[in-house]
């Protein structure tokens, strides 16, 4: 499919003026990755967007791209070997390091963190997740999300609990403390339930939060090492997060179709929102615009041979869906993040889709 397929409806109303350096509002671009994308996140100048790939027989690679060409000007390998997995992207908030998770081995899942320097585009590190407690005859649980602390001194990384061959996945859920300083995991925070889905950060870098099946957990990232705080009863499953640029909300996108908001200073669900899709359909990745004024989520639906994915628009001062604002014509959506320009979608969905909204 060509950018032109790509149905923008309406311009919009995120509030941000076009940089006169970054993406052309309204113009979609197409940027071919030639391999299989898994999740993309965007440099705090948005002139750059980074793609984690599976690259068939090849391993992983972090593809960089030029948000103002839509040309692909680096990639660099973070692991060699057919079957290696790609998982999410996270960037420091100075910009100076992209963090992605990745398996090694086919039939493994997600156990790496790897460290790339943007400036000099090299590996500086991959550490191994730590052995975590757990029953003879398990394995340890892959890693499923990371955030980065906004002073960037710590990475945190949730790993779901252990689980035997082939069988469901058993308690044990934790996250994981990294020290880029350190090149190490410094600690491992054990969490309510067995898998996890989400983590973000709230500006003080004191307070972090993580979806779990057993509902919303807060976590006191200003002591060390981390501990538990509390528990947010939370709708819905599979539970995708994002936060507010002041760190004010924390919004809650479950697969199944329900979005809340968290008052984090009370850890209380104060709306809740049914975001209107089928059975048929799935909702992750929900980004928030850097102005805080939508939030934008992904919807995959199995039933439709053509055009399976879409881009939903939320206004979160009335936690209603903005129709006009929808990106539809998509094949498969993988990951989203929005641009900080407040106006720009960088959507992986085979190939990676720069979107002016």
């Amino acid at each position: 499919m060509t950018a032109g397929a790509l149905l923008l409806a309406g311009a919009g109303a995120a509030g941000a003026d076009d940089a006169p350096d970054g993406p052309v509002r309204g113009v979609p671009q197409t940027v071919a990755l030639s391999s299989e994308p898994a999740s993309v996140a965007v440099s705090p100048d948005g002139r750059k967007a980074y793609v984690s790939v599976k690259d068939g027989m090849n391993g992983v690679k972090l593809k960089v791209v030029d948000t103002r060409s839509g040309a692909v000007t680096a990639t660099v390998t973070l692991t060699t070997g057919y079957g290696a997995d790609a998982g999410p992207v996270a960037v420091s908030p100075d910009g100076s390091r992209v963090y992605v998770l990745f398996g090694a081995m086919s039939l493994l899942p997600l156990s790496t963190l790897g460290a790339v320097d943007t400036a000099t585009g090299t590996v500086v590190s991959t550490t191994l997740a730590p052995d975590q407690p757990r029953p003879d005859g398990t394995n340890p649980g892959g890693l499923s999300a990371l955030t980065v602390s906004p002073d960037g001194s710590r990475v945190y990384v949730t790993q779901d609990g252990p689980s035997p061959w082939h069988q469901p996945v058993q308690p044990g859920a934790r996250v994981l403390e990294f020290s880029p300083q350190q090149q190490a995991f410094t600690a491992a925070v054990t969490v309510p339930g067995r898998s996890l889905w989400s983590v973000v950060t709230r500006p003080d870098g004191a307070d972090t939060y993580v979806s779990t099946d057993e509902g919303l957990d807060h976590l006191d990232t200003g002591a060390e090492p981390p501990a538990v705080a509390g528990t947010v009863a939370a709708p819905g499953t599979r539970t995708g997060l994002a936060l507010a640029p002041d760190g004010t909300r924390v919004y809650g996108v479950s697969s199944t179709g329900t979005g809340f908001t968290v008052d984090p200073a009370a850890d209380t669900v104060t709306a809740t929102t049914d975001l209107g899709i089928t059975p048929a359909q799935t909702l992750h990745d929900p980004s928030v615009s850097p102005d805080g004024t939508r939030l934008y989520i992904a919807c995959l639906d199995s039933s439709s041979s053509t055009g399976k994915a879409r881009i939903l628009s939320l206004d979160t001062s009335t936690n209603t869906p903005v129709p006009a604002e929808a990106v539809t014509g998509l094949n498969w959506v993988t990951a989203l993040a929005v641009g900080p320009d407040a106006h720009t979608l960088y959507v992986a969905d085979g190939d990676l889709r720069i979107v002016g909204i």
